[in-house]
């Protein structure tokens, strides 16, 4: 939120320009970005690949690594002449997220409980030691001169995590059930500040006169914070079938609705509106009437405080996978359809501006805000198949998905990255292996290559 502010600042400033020669505008001296993350695959397992002779406990966990590197080439395109990133630093690392899965045999069949961290998302970055510069001639009559630093740290964390519990039993030699129930819950967390120092001269000529000033805009005067908090939990059950060699397995969907608040508080100059980030007057003469004059002269601001009461509403998909054992035991091969997508969007927004007599501005810049769109992320998964590999101490699969993504209605973005493609969605390929020793104490360690990479490392116990 708070990039978006300044963003939309310079924005304005810029539109004061109403001629060609500029400079830089921004000069980054250093900025970082940090993405961190975890993606958890034991969500996808089979109620029926339990054992139902032995009790079992298993602890796994991704293993933590970190990758550091200079990011210029990757923003080629986000660096021209107003903004001008001479070193940005880059780091990705993956979050110790963990899995405990319990079952035993109760009543002919198997009983279990699973704790899962599913995903976690965190996104931290900050602009260090950065030069504000804006000296630009207004069509011959006057000059604006702007200096100055701007500090603004972001950070935003997401985390899904889940509690299964469920039975599986067979009824039959060659028949088996099997019934499990998720608790899913969903937080996110969010925050920024903007902080600006500006300085100045402002130079105007026209028929009204001449005139020139200083400016100045610190961080008391200019700011953008912003801190959001959303939490929210549902259900959704999962039901699977064997029947010989070939087992259903059909995960049921899930709408979460997450409640919270995001709550935004910013200042910026008098000339620009601080509703609509649009430059109140550019007109020369306009800087010299009575009323403008004055509010430039001392430095006056427009805040607003935004309270944003609406929902994050987390949609998980359902699937259905048809596997068979091409080879009992060791070989087997699956198809999963997916009917749905997982989305993250926001619904029935209400916002609560700041009372009018805390803006310095008009009282329409207290009016409400629309929030649409604010939130508004899909993606799509659809065709699944993976051919699975377990021959003694080693395991793993390999298969191809097709993937696309959306955001805020720019739709298939992942389109043409891949020379397969199913219905224009990109075909993504599916690489894992592993390798499991010991009993009754047994290790594992599995590396996942492709979608998503990571190193997991777990132990079991039977007993």
């Amino acid at each position: 939120m708070p990039n978006h502010y300044a963003k939309l600042l310079l924005a304005a400033l810029l539109a004061l320009c109403t001629t060609a020669h500029t400079q830089p505008l921004i000069l980054i001296g250093q900025s970082n970005a940090e993405l961190s993350g975890a993606f958890s695959y034991e969500f996808l397992k089979s109620p029926l690949s339990r054992p139902y002779d032995e009790a079992l406990a298993n602890v796994s966990f991704n293993l933590p690594f970190r990758a550091s590197a200079q990011a210029n080439r990757f923003l080629s395109t986000s660096s021209d002449s107003t903004v001008v990133i001479p070193d940005l630093f880059a780091r990705i690392s993956q979050h110790v997220n963990a899995h405990l899965d319990v079952s035993a045999p109760v009543f002919g069949g198997v009983l279990f409980f699973a704790a899962r961290e599913n995903a976690s998302l965190s996104v931290t970055g900050a602009l260090g030691n950065t030069r504000f510069n804006l000296d630009t001639t207004l069509a011959g009559t006057g000059s604006i001169l702007l200096k100055g630093t701007i500090h603004m740290p972001l950070a935003f964390d997401m985390e899904w995590r889940s509690l299964s519990f469920g039975y599986a039993f067979k009824p039959a030699p060659l028949i088996s059930l099997g019934f499990q129930v998720h608790k899913h819950t969903f937080i996110a967390r969010t925050a920024g500040d903007l902080r600006p120092d500006l300085s100045g001269r402002i130079d105007v000529g026209g028929d009204a006169g001449n005139t020139s000033f200083l400016v100045e805009y610190p961080d008391s005067k200019v700011y953008g914070v912003a801190d959001g908090h959303y939490e929210g939990t549902a259900w959704s059950p999962e039901l699977a079938v064997g029947i010989g060699p070939v087992r259903l397995v059909s995960r049921m969907g899930a709408r979460m609705a997450a409640r919270g608040h995001l709550d935004v508080a910013y200042s910026v100059p008098y000339f620009i509106n601080p509703e609509t980030f649009e430059p109140r007057f550019t007109a020369p003469d306009s800087f010299l009437a009575a009323g403008n004059l004055s509010r430039l002269l001392n430095g006056e601001t427009g805040k607003r405080n935004i309270h944003i009461k609406d929902r994050l509403i987390l949609s998980l998909p359902q699937s259905h996978s048809l596997s068979v054992d091409l080879w009992p035991g060791k070989l087997a091969f699956s198809y999963t359809k997916v009917f749905g997508h997982v989305s993250i969007h926001n619904e029935s927004s209400q916002t609560e501006p700041s009372p009018s007599g805390t803006d310095t501005t008009s009282a329409s810049d207290s009016g409400g805000v629309d929030t649409e769109g604010f939130v508004d992320l899909d993606v799509f998964p659809d065709q699944v198949m993976c051919l699975s590999a377990h021959f003694g101490w080693f395991h793993g699969d390999l298969g191809a998905h097709s993937l696309n993504l959306s955001y805020r209605k720019h739709g298939h973005l992942l389109s043409g990255l891949s020379p397969l493609d199913w219905n224009g969605d990109p075909i993504v390929p599916i690489f894992d292996f592993g390798f499991t020793w010991g009993h009754p104490m047994v290790f594992t360690t599995d590396f996942f290559i492709v979608p998503l990479p990571a190193v997991r490392s777990g132990i079991s116990y039977a007993f």
